[in-house]
């Protein structure tokens, strides 16, 4: 029995240009044709966000276990290249999917469920791609979720099914923890991707009732080892997106020492408690206000420590590691 994880294949050149405008318009995904023509279009990308990132995890916490894993992609090879790979796994193309392997496909590619031989495990990680495309109550198939918010979006779609929430699995070695002290003086990162609009009104609010402290580093296109090392300077976190899946940026911050000001993504960022772990703020004036509470070291140092503590549960060795002894236990 082996673990086959999902994933999509990295691309460039004139093959992203391509998957990039399908992503501009989402109901070219499902064309027949254009699939004939180059494939899936959902399992090719040319960044491995942060679902990948987290099958990718699991991968490595089964690995550690003992048990077999692969990586499933369309090519069946290793696309991801010392820039965006985490760790060493053979990669295999789809033909090679044997009866006795237990497959995780993510929540975007569950279109695919009814072409696996064997048991599958859908991976709902983002509400963006909650699909009833596959016999969702076959004995078969398992499900699982990442959230509480995410929980309540699957149990509407897929009625009577049971869905566990699993454990994200961050980093500890990647994003290690450095006290705020240690960390560039007023340095506040955010990806401008997601939510931009949020990020620029709130440094305008944050100009207006007086703040000087704060500078802001808008971090985008970079590989997860790089920005692994970016994460070594910032003292805040600028958590600016409306809808979440998984939420890593916001819980490798925590898990680096970086204090998270900014949006709970309704509820997906559920490891944010306010003035707890996190500074919570939906609305720009709200982030500007805790921008300016945040000034103060003893709160951020207070704000680090508690997210720290709090997350360590999801570093491999702890919860992700029970998680899976429990299923290789189940699987077996």
């Amino acid at each position: 029995m082996r673990f086959l994880f999902i994933v999509p294949d990295m691309v460039s050149g004139a093959r992203r240009r391509i998957h990039e405008e399908i992503a501009r318009r989402p109901k070219l995904a499902d064309n027949p044709m254009l699939r004939k023509l180059i494939g899936h279009p959902r399992l090719y990308t040319h960044v491995a966000w942060g679902g990948t990132l987290n099958l990718f995890r699991h991968a490595r916490v089964v690995q550690n276990l003992g048990a077999q894993v692969a990586m499933l992609s369309p090519t069946g090879r290793d696309t991801y290249g010392r820039a965006w790979g985490l760790y060493d796994f053979d990669y295999i193309p789809y033909s090679d999917i044997k009866p006795d392997d237990v497959t995780i496909v993510p929540d975007y590619a569950s279109d695919l469920v009814e072409q696996i031989e064997g048991r599958i495990v859908v991976y709902q990680q983002t509400p963006l791609h909650l699909y009833r495309n596959f016999d969702y109550m076959s004995d078969r198939i398992t499900m699982w979720t990442d959230s509480p918010f995410m929980l309540e979006k699957c149990q509407e779609v897929y009625p009577g099914k049971d869905i566990p929430i699993v454990p994200n699995v961050v980093d500890d070695e990647m994003f290690p923890f450095r006290p705020q002290s240690e960390r560039d003086e007023g340095l506040a990162f955010a990806f401008p991707r997601k939510g931009p609009d949020y990020i620029a009104e709130t440094r305008r609010r944050y100009r207006e009732l007086g703040g000087r402290y704060w500078h802001f580093e808008l971090i985008d296109g970079i590989s997860i080892k790089a920005l692994a090392e970016h994460f070594a300077r910032p003292q805040v976190f600028l958590a600016s997106a409306d809808i979440e899946g998984c939420a890593l940026p916001p819980q490798e911050s925590m898990s680096a020492g970086v204090v998270v000001v900014g949006k709970n993504a309704r509820g997906a960022n559920f490891s944010m408690e306010h003035r707890k772990t996190a500074m919570v703020a939906n609305t720009p004036e709200e982030a500007a206000k805790s921008l300016r509470e945040a000034e103060d070291s003893e709160l951020r140092e207070s704000v680090a420590k508690n997210a720290h503590e709090w997350i360590s549960r999801y570093f491999p060795q702890n919860e992700p590691t029970e998680f899976w002894r429990k299923n290789l236990e189940q699987f077996a």
